[in-house]
């Protein structure tokens, strides 16, 4: 049981320095939509990524899961675009 835990700890950490990474990029992306009036909600881009990303998880049993999983990734995301711009 250690040793799965531990294994679930290097995955933890490696998840929090990939969210970490990608809200560098999320704040970039703000910015860039504050700058040229842009709207922080695009509906169909995050329709697509959705989709693309659901798409590629090969288990079924995850499917769902996976895809709450992302749609709260996308959420956060959205939030600290609304905290950057200031909306």
């Amino acid at each position: 049981m250690e040793e799965l835990r531990n294994q679930i700890n290097i995955i933890d950490e490696s998840m929090q320095n990939l969210f970490l990474e990608r809200m560098q990029i999320v704040k970039q992306v703000a910015l860039h939509k504050k700058e040229n009036d842009l709207p922080i909600f695009d509906k169909e881009r995050e329709t697509i990524i959705l989709k693309e990303n659901v798409d590629r998880i090969d288990n079924l049993e995850l499917t769902d899961l996976y895809m709450a999983f992302y749609k709260n990734v996308i959420e956060v995301s959205k939030q600290y675009q609304e905290r950057i711009i200031g909306k």
